[in-house]
């Protein structure tokens, strides 16, 4: 990935930030999905070697799973729903027939 198509991802994505290191080394960090010192290093050499693509499936790593819901017969995102909401929905008892 060359620099602009670096600058091009992240300023579509302000989600994710990053900085470098004293080394060079760069460290990103998602926003809604990594800890407070969580970072994925990535060294100049590995970045020019990836796409937009890989860098971003890295930054996720499979945590972008949207918990679908079905009630009375309609299907509803849960990230959508509010506070109040998702506690029902956590609330709830499944029982065996």
């Amino acid at each position: 990935m060359k620099t602009e198509e670096l600058s091009k991802f992240l300023e579509e994505r302000p989600f994710i930030l990053w900085q470098k290191d004293e080394e060079g080394n760069f460290l990103f960090k998602h926003e809604q999905y990594d800890k407070e010192n969580e970072k994925l290093k990535v060294t100049p050499k590995a970045l020019e070697m990836i796409t937009a693509g890989e860098l971003e499936k890295a930054l996720v790593g499979g945590r972008n799973v949207d918990h679908i819901t079905r009630i009375t017969g309609y299907f509803s995102k849960v990230s959508g729903w509010n506070k109040g909401k998702r506690g029902e929905l956590s609330d709830r008892y499944r029982g065996s027939i």
